[in-house]
């Protein structure tokens, strides 16, 4: 008899990818969201069953978790992780759960981080490790599709505006890491304590990505490095596109600063994808050419291109809180 899994924010980016492999394969899934939305409805169509529900609630969490063995649990990116945490641990051992597969963060192995959002999942492994509880820590870097946010200018008016200076980064894409959440979750065993860091095949800089579009796209793109102010307009004028808000911009911007120090490429690629899973990592051009195949972009027209230029010129202008303001989401 297959394991009833559990899959907490599974209208984001992993979790979507993950349960669609799981149900895939045949799984008994349960999926917790805030809602009958677009993504989570697809998910049922597929065969999941949906809770309605707060991960920070103990009575939700409860509910969602009956009758459950494994959980991939990923808090979404809002404040009070490590309190969450420590919630969904105490109802994790109120219900008997056999394994946890937790999303944590490549940036929580170092000291001195100034994200508190990092912070909070540092302190959650130690609340994992106290709980007695079987877990497996995935701890991936920056995801690939992170640096699309620029897909529009790139496409439209050959330009990449990036502001991660020299670092590299081995870019995973979200498919993989879906489908390590279920080959884990699947058979568990192997790995429970350890912690694992997936990513793609090999590191990129900021040049050597902008190549990968270029190629892609089919023109010449050229790079632009852009200043921290320049990055926090761009992700307000387009927060609401991307999902963000003054929190996670607040914790965004520290991670940039990590990325420009280059710790997203301290231990270079590795092979925890075709180990887990049995293939290969995506490499960046194939992740590049499934986004922009799929992309609202991906017409060259005088349209997209008239829209495109509008928000290029109006960028400088956007208006963005202090420095201050933007660190008060810090605290």
């Amino acid at each position: 008899m297959k394991e009833k899994i559990l899959i907490t924010s599974a209208t984001g980016k992993t979790g979507f990818e993950a349960t669609k492999q799981l149900l895939k394969d045949g799984y008994s899934t349960r999926i917790l969201v805030r809602s009958r939305n677009a993504k989570s409805l697809a998910l049922e169509k597929l065969g999941a069953e949906i809770y309605i529900g707060n991960i920070t609630n103990a009575n939700d969490l409860n509910s969602a978790l009956k009758n459950i063995t494994r959980v991939y649990y990923c808090h979404p990116f809002i404040p009070h992780l490590l309190k969450n945490t420590k919630l969904f641990i105490q109802c994790a051992k109120e219900n008997n759960i056999e394994t946890i597969v937790n999303m944590g963060q490549w940036l929580a192995e170092f000291e001195n981080q100034n994200s508190m959002h990092t912070n909070d999942i540092k302190a959650s492994y130690r609340e994992y490790e106290k709980s007695g509880l079987n877990v497996i820590q995935l701890i991936p870097g920056f995801f690939a599709d992170n640096t699309f946010f620029v897909t529009e200018f790139a496409i439209q008016l050959g330009l990449m505006p990036l502001p991660f200076g020299k670092g590299k980064n081995p870019a995973i894409s979200n498919g993989d890491l879906g489908l390590v959440i279920a080959s884990l979750l699947k058979n568990p065993q192997p790995y429970i304590g350890q912690r694992l860091r997936p990513t793609g095949p090999k590191s990129l800089s900021s040049q050597e990505m902008t190549a990968v579009f270029s190629k892609v796209v089919g023109r010449k793109i050229r790079y632009i490095p852009i200043p921290e102010w320049m990055f926090l307009k761009a992700a307000f004028m387009f927060a609401k596109d991307l999902g963000l808000d003054a929190f996670t911009i607040s914790q965004v911007r520290h991670y940039m600063k990590e990325y420009q120090a280059n710790k997203f490429d301290i231990g270079g690629a590795t092979n925890v994808v075709k180990t887990i899973t049995g293939k290969d990592p995506d490499d960046f051009e194939t992740i590049v050419k499934n986004y922009v195949n799929n992309s609202p972009y991906k017409a060259r027209n005088l349209f997209n291109w008239f829209m495109a230029i509008k928000k290029f010129m109006i960028l400088p202008f956007q208006p963005i809180p202090s420095i201050k303001d933007l660190e008060s989401h810090n605290r």
